[in-house]
């Protein structure tokens, strides 16, 4: 068998379809590093069914398809074609010529073909079993598997002789035999506990089913005669039950025949009531129209006056509506007049309203012509502008401090300096006078000595306060710096968050809130947080920041219109009196505070008035704050995912599992600046106040100083004069002399310095002057800066427009006609008013006209009533007749009573009569009642037994009753004394005799089993260290031919660590090289150990031979003989094995007799150049 070809089609860095033919013997591959030699033994690899991308140096599979490069795109599929000459049937395989194929998707998907049919990865692997070939066989060797060699212990090398002896299947074998080995036991060992309790079960089950045996038998006997029991209790019940129904019929006849006659009787009682109340009614009747008539009688008699007086009160208001009906007409013309006159005027003001429209429509349009310009650039360099004149103010400010203290300073040095000069005039006028009082010398000397010391100690100090000075300078400049710095910052702060933050129509109502005395504010107005969760509570409001608070739903509805009337934006509304505070419950809260990185729930971390306490309940009561993301994670699982949860870094979990996260470029929002801005201020309050006390202390330590050198320049002049008495004590007058001319001297030297003094003070008001015009020009440029940026910032904040006055002027014109409608509106209301008013008025006249003529009418009405006035006799007449009818139906009602009451008398005595039958029939029903349900029961008692067929039944007339209930009694007790007895014991019994059966067989089988493992494990133990032994054998003998042909030279072997061991035994390579002694491998070069592995790893080849081999530069560590050395070898090997190798050392390029080039003419792309040594030096010999 040998390779013949290999194609490769966009596999890695063959991106074009390449074909390699190889030739028998030696096939070498050159190439540069990085053209892709060892990607041609990659694609043999891969194409052989190679499944690890990192064996491939990729991360993924997909890696092998070729990736693009500058000039070629990527590709959608890699594939690799190896062609064998298999025309002597090495492989498992029919055919004379095997193609094995695989291709790769971009997208994932795969295929393996042998001569081009689809087939399955175990299919390729199969093809190449007992071969000696594979992907991971000895037939490919690189410098990975040589230092594998020389690196590996001892253990580790015996791996390399199994695979070559081919034991792993018996080694794989036996370990599959272990396994079932212990598989067994363990299920002997299960099976032997259950046969255990098994067995522990069947004497207890023995005893318990012959119990239950006996006891049936029992039961048997005992249901029997309770049966015939039950028989014949039934019997005499069925004779019972007759007899009563039999009275019951009688009784039922009886009752009825009662209920008749009662029926009759009260039928005719209810006749005579129902004729009784017909007679009651009438006489009711009768008894009201006698009243009726005697009232109207009475009534007639006093109705004549009183018709009299009302026609004289009826003639009065008709005067009075008559007058008032002609003020009414007069009052609805001057109405007439003054709505024609306003119906004028709205004529006029809807012309007023035209124009205005059209003046609004003209700036409108105008508007909408005029374009708009960013100054956002302008703005950021007005304030870096302003920041820079802001320090340089502030660096002059501390020159202009500080030289106002030098003046001070010079103004202390010259006062001094003046008085010493009056003072050296004064001595000088008292030089002779001290002459005269000279002391004792000692001690004027003693004092002279101590006032130096003191003067000395007096400088001292007086320089450390002067330090100390300086330094409080220093620090009041420092501080001054910072106040600068910062207020610069806050001023900037203010000036960009004045309103930009807030939505336009929060913004525009807050300008007008003194029109709604009830709008406390927003919500982040009313509110205070810590920063460190300033940015949680932001989140968690989001928008709602921005919401008003007010007091009602009244005050929220005046907002509303006066937003919508003037259409300045729309606003969400809090009204304390109806926004109701939301909590979490209890249990939840509980919950909570075992968890460490819960920070407390939203409203808790907010300060704000007591008043708005529902608001912020409200809006946070059930929102949770978390320390971290993770924690917000653990605490919605906690909480089932019900609550909001947000970390204190602005992260939300929300209700139902959403997330919300992320920053950005700017996170910052109204609370986060508030809190700046608040933190700012009380910086600079804090430097302010510190200011002011390092301030304090230099004014403290300037006049401390100032009167400190006061005394010192006093006590130098004592110390003069100290001198000046002892020179006169000492050396007379002579030395008294000398002394009046050094004090002349020193005050001339005095009046020089004083003169300096002048000098350099007369520069510094100039020099003030100076700084305090630049103080000032840059204070006037600054505050054009702050100007120029209000300026900017109101023009972006006002929609960043520069038609600004166009934009006054249209609010103007839109006021106008604002005003113009609401006057119109006013005036249309007013004449509807008046038209209400005149028709009201129109009313008014048709009323009170009607009102007469119903006055009229009740007069001609009266005046019909006084005429009929004469009726009151008829009415005495019609009382007589109705008396007289009354009194007869009185008369028919006593004879009717009397007759009821003869009816009710022998009603009730039939009534009597029917209750006593009635009880009586009563009491057979409860006995029949009794008899039929012992009769229930009895039969109850039969189902129970199974309804036997008791006609056929022995009821042992010939036995008593008592008898029989003695026997089932003594049979109850009886039974009763098994009461514990367990009926299934007879079928559990069976039942389990038969499972112990079965797995005692089972037991006997696993025993078998488990025998039968161990004996095969000792033959494949045998078969392995029979197939080491001999392979082992084998390589040691080759190893020492293939080491002293490589080495020209030495020698070598192999030994194994443990002989009595093959099973496990490691393997040592103990070597000789040329003119060295005998040593273990680890003491080689690292030339010497590869050559040695390089040696070992061809000795396995001699032994378990291979129709092809790739080496990929495992001689690479060899120097130039041994690689010689190592080319002549294969060369020589190569006569039965087909070697591939990939090279870059000459020697071994020698002896090929193919020569591959690999190079990347193309940046990223591998091309092949092939050569035949053999024909090209043929050639060359021909040319030569």
């Amino acid at each position: 068998m040998k390779l013949k070809s290999l194609e490769i089609n966009g596999f890695k860095s063959f991106a074009d379809k390449t074909v390699i033919d190889f030739m028998p013997g030696m096939t070498g591959i050159v190439g540069p590093n990085g053209s892709g030699k060892s990607n041609i033994i990659e694609a043999i690899r891969w194409v052989m069914g190679e499944q690890s991308a990192k064996g491939l140096r990729g991360n993924t599979m997909a890696d092998v398809i070729f990736g693009g490069s500058k000039k070629r795109p990527a590709l959608g599929r890699a594939s690799v074609s190896m062609t064998i000459d298999n025309s002597d049937h090495y492989l498992h395989s029919a055919f004379d010529e095997v193609q094995i194929s695989r291709r790769l998707y971009r997208n994932g998907d795969a295929e393996y073909l042998i001569n081009g049919v689809k087939s399955r990865l175990k299919d390729i692997t199969d093809l190449f079993v007992d071969t000696g070939l594979g992907r991971e066989s000895f037939s490919i060797i690189n410098q990975g598997k040589v230092e594998a060699i020389f690196n590996a212990k001892a253990e580790d090398r015996r791996a390399i002789i199994e695979d070559v002896a081919g034991v792993f299947k018996y080694k794989q074998n036996k370990n599959k035999s272990q396994n079932q080995l212990l598989q067994t036991q363990e299920n002997l060992n299960r099976l032997l506990d259950i046969i255990k309790e098994i067995s522990d079960r069947l004497q207890p089950l023995e005893k318990q089913a012959d119990e239950a045996e006996e006891f049936l038998s029992l039961r048997k006997q005992f249901d029997r005669l309770k049966l015939v029991k039950i028989a014949r209790v039934k019997k005499d019940l069925s004779a019972k039950e007759l007899t009563t129904q039999s009275e019951i019929t009688a009784l039922t006849k009886k009752i009825e025949q009662v209920e008749k006659k009662l029926g009759d009787k009260t039928s005719k009682e209810d006749l005579i009531d129902s004729q009784s109340n017909e007679l009651e009614s009438k006489l009711n009747n009768l008894n009201h129209l006698v009243e009726e008539l005697t009232q109207k009688y009475e009534h007639a008699l006093g109705e004549n006056n009183l018709q009299k007086q009302k026609r004289d009160s009826l003639e009065h208001n008709r005067d009075l509506l008559n007058s008032e009906q002609t003020k009414l007409k007069q009052q609805l013309q001057e109405l007439a007049d003054k709505t024609n006159r306003l119906k004028q005027q709205i004529e006029e003001e809807k012309k007023s309203q035209e124009k205005a429209e059209q003046q609004v429509k003209e700036i409108t349009d105008k508007l909408a012509k005029s374009g708009q310009l960013s100054e956002q650039d302008k703005l950021a360099n007005l304030r870096n502008n302003y920041v820079q004149s802001m320090q340089d103010a502030a660096s002059l400010s501390n020159q202009l401090i500080n030289l106002d203290k030098e003046k001070l300073r010079y103004d202390a040095r010259k006062k001094s300096l003046s008085t010493l000069s009056q003072q050296l005039k004064e001595k000088l006028s008292e030089k002779r006078a001290a002459l005269n009082k000279i002391e004792n010398s000692e001690s004027a000397s003693k004092d002279s000595k101590d006032l130096e010391e003191q003067s000395a100690h007096f400088s001292k100090q007086l320089n450390q306060k002067k330090a100390e000075l300086s330094a409080l300078e220093k620090q009041h400049s420092d501080l001054l710096a910072s106040y600068n710095q910062i207020r610069i910052r806050s001023e900037s702060l203010q000036n960009a968050n004045a309103n930009l933050d807030l939505f336009v129509g929060v913004r525009n109502l807050l300008a007008n809130r003194q029109s709604f005395p009830g709008l406390f504010g927003t919500v982040a107005e009313l509110i205070k947080v810590d920063a460190q969760y300033a940015l949680a509570i932001e989140t968690a409001l989001g928008a709602g920041l921005q919401n008003i608070v007010v007091d009602s739903q009244s005050t929220a509805k005046k907002a509303i219109e006066f937003l919508t009337s003037r259409r300045l934006g729309r606003v969400t509304f809090l009204p304390i009196e109806v926004i109701k505070a939301r909590y979490l419950p209890a249990n939840i809260r509980s919950q909570l505070d075992q968890e460490k990185d819960f920070i407390g729930i939203g409203a808790a971390l907010i300060r704000s008035e007591k008043k708005y306490s529902n608001i912020i309940e409200n809006l946070l009561g059930t929102t949770l704050i978390a320390a971290n993301l993770n924690a917000a994670f653990r605490i919605s699982k906690l909480l089932n995912q019900r609550y909001r949860v947000v970390t204190i870094d602005g992260h939300i979990v929300n209700a139902g599992g959403s997330i919300t996260g992320g920053a950005n470029r700017h996170q910052s929002g109204l609370l986060s600046k508030r809190a700046e801005l608040d933190q700012l201020n009380k910086q600079l309050d804090d430097l302010k106040k510190e200011g002011q006390k390092v301030n304090q202390l230099i004014d403290d330590s300037q006049k401390e100083i100032a009167v400190d050198e006061n005394k010192f320049i006093e006590l130098r002049n004592s110390i003069v004069a100290k001198k000046e008495s002892l020179q006169l004590q000492v050396g007379g007058k002579k030395i008294a002399e000398d002394a009046l001319n050094q004090a002349e001297k020193q005050f001339q030297s005095n009046q020089l310095e004083i003169n300096q003094l002048e000098d350099e003070f007369s520069s510094i008001p100039k020099t003030r002057e100076k700084l305090a015009a630049q103080v000032e020009s840059l204070q006037e440029k600054n505050d054009q800066l702050s100007s120029e940026i209000n300026t900017l910032e109101v023009s972006l904040l006002d929609a960043r427009s520069s038609a600004k006055q166009q934009n006054s002027r249209l609010l103007t014109s839109r006021e106008n006609l604002a005003a113009i409608k609401v006057q119109i509106q006013a005036d249309s209301k007013q004449a509807g008013e008046l038209s209400d008013q005149k028709n009201r008025l129109g009313n008014e006249l048709s009323d009170n006209q009607k009102q007469i003529d119903l006055l009229n009418n009740q007069l001609e009405v009266l005046d019909n009533t006084l005429k009929n006035t004469g009726n009151a006799e008829q009415i005495s007449d019609n009382l007589k007749s109705v008396n007289l009818n009354r009194d007869q139906f009185v008369e028919k009602k006593q004879k009717l009573n009397q007759e009821e009451n003869s009816l009710k008398v022998e009603i009730n005595q039939l009534q009597l009569e029917l209750r006593q039958l009635l009880d009586r029939k009563n009491r057979f029903d409860t006995k029949l009642a009794t008899v039929k349900s012992r009769l229930d029961e009895n039969l109850q008692d039969l189902k129970d037994i199974g309804e036997p067929d008791i006609s056929k039944l022995d009821l042992l007339e010939k036995e008593d009753f008592q008898s029989i209930s003695s026997r089932l009694n003594a049979l109850k007790s009886e039974l009763a004394k098994h009461n514990a007895v367990n009926l299934a014991a007879i079928d559990e019994l069976k039942r389990v005799k038969e499972r112990y059966d079965f797995l005692t067989g089972q037991r006997d089988d696993l025993i078998t089993a488990s025998e039968n493992l161990k004996v095969a494990m000792q033959e494949m133990d045998h078969e392995v260290v029979t197939r080491f032994k001999k392979t082992f054998d084998a390589v040691a003998e080759q190893f020492k031919r293939t080491f002293s042909e490589l080495f020209a030279g030495g020698q070598a072997s192999l030994e194994l660590t443990d002989p009595k061991d093959l099973l496990t035994s490691g393997i040592e390579i103990r070597v000789q090289p040329p003119g060295k002694k005998l040593q273990r491998l680890s003491l080689l070069s690292g030339g010497e150990k590869a050559l040695t592995a390089i040696a070992l790893l061809l000795a396995i080849l001699l032994v378990h031979p291979v129709p092809f081999a790739i080496l990929d530069e495992t001689e690479a560590a060899l120097d130039e003989s041994n690689v010689d050395n190592f080319g002549r070898f294969l060369r020589d090997f190569g006569e039965n094995t087909q070697f591939i190798v990939i090279t870059h050392r000459k020697g071994t390029m020698r002896y090929a007799n193919v020569l591959y080039g690999v190079t990347m003419q193309e940046p990223g792309v591998s091309t092949m150049v092939s050569v035949d040594l053999e024909k090209a030096g043929t050639a060359l010999e021909d040319v030569k």
